[in-house]
């Protein structure tokens, strides 16, 4: 996806597109209203997202100790210190650098901002006038910590040169940014010259603020091109507390995969190829200045959203497509064989036999020998529940069982009831009347259970007040316990 790479410095301004890893030829804006009026049509031709690299003298920054806070009161405290150090300008920042391990382990913050917020207002409005999605403004400063991801050293002041804007300065104490300052060069200036000169003066600057700390080496990695290497190491000496070291810009500019070749040392087109392959997430900007990239956004989401449902419907719809081939294959055989059945039944029709009866004569002939076979109903039906209940109670003989239809016993039932006859005998029992009594009872009981009506006609001992009680003490296989039985069975409606 292309992008648009603004690059704003003390003397210019110019515009890139950024597209695949290259970055186009700038194109340069003059600071007045034909200028700015050329840069709007810029923009009405490249309405990519655009940001926006400021590399200007006026960039502060101040190191702050703070209580460590959260939510609501940690946003408190980071306005507070924003009018405190920066009221005149939106474009501010607050970074946290660690977080201290002693103490109240407060935070050690680093407090920016741009002070000179007229030298970016006028390209800003005619970025939001254009309504541009802006992702952010960065400073240069800002996004020069990817470079030093390979450097194995705690105090580190890299050095770069942007040919419209001057020698850039920054250190870093264990990769976190700290100071920066940018120096312009003046004509006459070789790129050597000015390290050679500002380069102590730095060195000075940062002594007084006990950086890096006494008995520590400060690491110089300066960013150069092959051809003034040899210059600056003719003109530079190390020394006990301070050491250069060169980055080559072509191997840097592969390390980030950038696919310009550069000419000499400026390092205004590696610095924006980082910005747009590795923005930082802190940046200048405020959520009104990014309010048209948030838009740009959700539409981006919108549409792929949109694609992919289009896609899955795509694919539902073929896949239910070719589901549907299969269900005709698999109906054909059900539809020819639904047409044989179809005929069959209507060959069977035609060989019925012409009927004069009426239908609801037909029908009350079937009503009839329904009820005809409740008045007769099958063996089976009134006797099932009685052999499963012989089936549970082993000890009983069955000696001799009948029945017959008694219109007598068949009271609630509109239909006659069966009353069987049960004539059996109970076995294994010997002399113990009392517990074969009881298993009778228990045999009745299951009966009951099962809907039938249980009368006992004879036991095998007479119990009735009227009766006599005698024993015989002879075997017991030679004297059945005998008894009859009563079962009604009447017909559920």
């Amino acid at each position: 996806m292309a992008h648009t790479l603004l690059f704003l410095s003390a003397e210019s301004f110019h515009a890139s597109i950024w597209s695949g890893g290259k970055l186009g030829a700038p194109l340069y804006f003059s600071n007045d209203v034909s200028g700015r009026e050329y840069f709007s049509a810029f923009l009405k031709q490249h309405r990519n997202p655009a940001y926006l690299l400021v590399d200007v003298i006026e960039e502060d920054f101040r190191l702050e100790t703070v209580p460590h806070l959260t939510g609501s009161a940690r946003t408190n405290l980071r306005e507070r210190k924003f009018e405190q150090f920066y009221r005149g300008t939106p474009f501010r920042q607050a970074t946290l650098i660690r977080r201290q391990e002693e103490g109240r382990r407060d935070d050690d913050m680093l407090f920016s901002a741009l002070t000179n917020p007229q030298r970016i207002s006028p390209w800003l409005d005619a970025l939001l006038s254009n309504r541009i999605p802006l992702v952010g403004i960065y400073s240069l400063p800002n996004i020069s910590t990817p470079l030093l991801k390979d450097i194995d050293s705690d105090h580190v002041l890299l050095l770069s040169w942007e040919k419209d804007a001057g020698l850039r300065q920054t250190y870093f104490n264990n990769k976190s940014l700290h100071f920066s300052r940018l120096i312009p060069i003046n004509t006459g200036d070789s790129f050597s010259d000015s390290v050679a000169t500002e380069t102590p003066r730095t060195q000075q600057y940062l002594k007084s603020l006990s950086l890096p700390p006494p008995g520590e080496v400060l690491d110089v990695y300066i960013i150069c091109h092959a051809r003034d290497r040899l210059d600056l190491q003719s003109k530079l000496q190390g020394s006990s507390e301070l050491r250069y070291t060169y980055l080559d810009i072509q191997e840097l500019g592969k390390r980030v995969k950038s696919k310009d070749s550069f000419a000499d040392s400026d390092a205004t087109p590696l610095f924006l190829h980082l910005l747009a392959s590795k923005a930082p997430g802190s940046h200048y900007a405020n959520s009104g200045h990014t309010h048209f990239y948030l838009l740009w956004q959700l539409r981006l989401l919108m549409f792929i959203l949109a694609a992919l449902i289009f896609t899955i419907s795509a694919l539902w719809s073929g896949m239910a497509f070719w589901q549907g081939r299969e269900y005709v294959a698999d109906t054909d055989p059900l539809s020819m064989q639904t047409e044989r059945i179809n005929q069959q039944k209507q060959d069977i029709q035609r060989s019925f036999a012409n009927s004069s009866i009426p239908a609801a004569d037909m029908k009350t002939a079937v009503l009839l020998a329904r009820n005809l076979n409740k008045y007769t109903p099958p063996a089976e039906e009134f006797l099932q529940g009685l052999t499963l209940v012989l089936d549970k109670f082993s000890r009983i003989k069955v000696d001799k069982l009948a029945w017959q239809t008694s219109a007598t016993d068949a009271a609630p039932s509109s239909y006659p009831a069966q009353v069987i006859t049960f004539d059996g005998s109970l076995t294994d029992f010997g002399n113990d009347y009392r517990i074969a009594l009881d298993y009778l009872d228990r045999f009745q009981q299951a009966l009951v259970q099962q809907g039938y009506t249980v009368i006992v006609l004879k036991l095998p001992l007479d119990i009735t007040p009227k009766g006599s009680i005698s024993g015989d003490i002879r075997k017991s296989d030679d004297n059945p316990a005998l008894f009859t039985l009563k079962i009604i069975w009447r017909q559920k409606e």
